[in-house]
């Protein structure tokens, strides 16, 4: 008897019988791909909320938008982000069981309480600012309620936002700046990014403060005077500092510890104690100053600190050396100079987790951000003197210029036109343009001070403080005339820099 599907012969298709398996595989494999294909398109909430809850949402904004990590966005523009239980309740329906403000006040609502356990509290905006209410404006169940909740891991942080330090309990996850808006006066932009000095009155002194490492004194001028008002000892190895709502915190090498220094009091009024063998460096504090970040050069970490309770967060382990820091004008990214390994570490202030490193050259020395945000400035005094030029968001190296010999201190004019670096070897100021990056002046330094180490520009832009690691004296630039007015003698070598209200 004759085969079926006998050689040469064809089904209705006009394929052999092998042709027609893999006909069929193809179709199959076809399928499979597009189930997947499709499955993969299909539009599904990171954070999920239940249908009897979204059903109550849309009851009282009809025209809503839930978005993928489950925020909530009105016709009217406004944001509200979700804090979640760490267990929904299951009800049918789900009820709005609490509103704040009451809707008496006839006011838009600004947390709303559901009986699943879900809060929705809104965004409030000041300025370019994004931040919540002050928890203390709750009722006590209403502020247990949303402080027994976390927000979502997968939240989308909107562009400055800050998270109120009240609101601690609820970061989870989550990557969020804690803070503090900063008040109605602003900070100079001339100020070292991190010490956040509030504008003085028209009518309060400004003080100069110096530190020494060689003779362990912090030490106050009088801006208006140049007389030095008092030395203040802390017995150890002053470094860093960073200023805060009345108060100066000095980083102190050999101590292992920040100092807390009252400028209105004149006086030590704590310390904020580390590790053994921390040797921290450099001081910045976040907008608000709830929050300081502390390089810890002998553990290779930055540590986090509430400053109301004067205790360490969290660690942030980065290369080793870690020294000199700025922060962004947005608060938002911290770059940090690892001296041993010639890098710069960018830090999310979000997150508090490193972002990445770069290699600059060797000898990281002092760092200055444009007033913009966007570019940092490096001084490396190893062997082929530069100032490198970083683009911040990209974390990569724009430029290198050359400068003299020994690179040190670095400072930039509030329009960020003009840079100002120290050149420890060769005595001089040099001042950059930053548009082309080129030199357009040198002022060489009086005799009396010697090896510049920092440059401090001050408030209101029009002179330059210059310190000197090897004599009794510091420099006072007059900007607009190119010339040093005077060398007021303090008794001891200075370092780092910075001004305050001392009344």
């Amino acid at each position: 008897m004759q085969a079926f599907y006998p050689s040469g012969k064809k089904d209705f298709l006009g394929l052999g019988l092998s042709q027609l398996l893999s006909a069929r595989l193809a179709l199959l494999t076809c399928c499979f791909l597009f189930f997947v294909s499709f499955i993969a398109v299909q539009p599904a909430y990171a954070t999920r909320h239940s249908p009897e809850l979204v059903a109550a949402l849309k009851s009282i904004f009809p025209d809503c938008r839930l978005r993928l990590d489950g925020a909530l966005e009105t016709k009217d523009g406004d944001l509200y982000l979700p804090v979640l239980p760490a267990q929904a309740l299951k009800k049918t329906p789900v009820k709005l069981g609490e509103v704040y403000p009451l809707p008496a006040a006839k006011a838009k609502p600004q947390v709303l309480f559901f009986d699943d356990g879900v809060t929705f509290v809104r965004v409030l905006v000041t300025g370019k600012a994004r931040t919540f209410l002050p928890l203390a404006s709750l009722t006590e169940k209403g502020r247990k309620t949303i402080l027994a909740g976390h927000l979502p891991e997968d939240l989308i942080v909107p562009e400055g936002f800050v998270l109120p330090v009240s609101f601690k309990a609820v970061v989870g996850q989550t990557a969020v700046a804690l803070g503090e808006l900063p008040k109605a006066s602003s900070t100079s932009s001339n100020q070292p990014a991190g010490s956040h000095v509030k504008t003085p009155a028209a009518n309060s002194r400004l003080g100069v403060f110096l530190t020494s490492r060689n003779s362990g004194n912090i030490t106050l001028v009088d801006q208006a005077t140049w007389k030095k008002i008092s030395d203040f000892p802390t017995e150890g190895t002053p470094a860093g500092m960073a200023y805060v709502a009345g108060r100066i915190y000095i980083a102190d090498i050999s101590k292992n510890r920040i100092l807390i220094l009252d400028t209105t009091a004149k006086q030590f009024v704590g310390q904020i104690d580390l590790l053994a063998k921390a040797a921290p460096k450099a001081v910045v504090a976040m907008p608000g100053g709830k929050i300081l970040y502390v390089s810890e050069s002998g553990t290779a970490d930055v540590a986090v600190i509430e400053v109301d309770t004067s205790k360490v967060l969290l660690r942030t382990k980065v290369p080793p050396g870690p020294a000199r820091m700025a922060m962004t004008p947005n608060g938002n990214t911290i770059l940090v100079l690892n001296t041993i390994t010639g890098q710069v570490t960018f830090i999310s202030t979000l997150n508090q987790r490193v972002l990445g490193s770069i290699v600059v050259g060797a000898n990281p020395t002092a760092v200055a951000i444009s007033p913009d945000g966007k570019t940092a400035y490096v001084s490396c005094r190893g062997a082929l003197n530069h100032i490198a030029v970083i683009d911040i968001a990209k974390r990569g190296i724009l430029a290198n210029i050359k400068t003299g010999n020994g690179p040190t201190g670095l400072a930039i004019s509030a329009d960020g036109s003009t840079l100002y670096n120290a050149i420890a070897k060769d005595n001089l100021i040099a001042v950059f343009d930053t548009a082309t990056r080129a030199s357009v002046k040198q002022i060489k330094l009086p005799l009396d001070i010697d090896f510049p180490g920092n440059i401090y520009l001050m408030p209101d832009g029009k002179k330059l403080i210059v310190s000197s690691a090897s004599t009794t004296a510091f420099g006072v630039l007059n900007i607009e005339s190119g010339e040093f007015e005077c060398q007021p003698v303090i008794g001891h070598s200075s370092d780092e820099i910075i001004t305050a209200p001392i009344d």
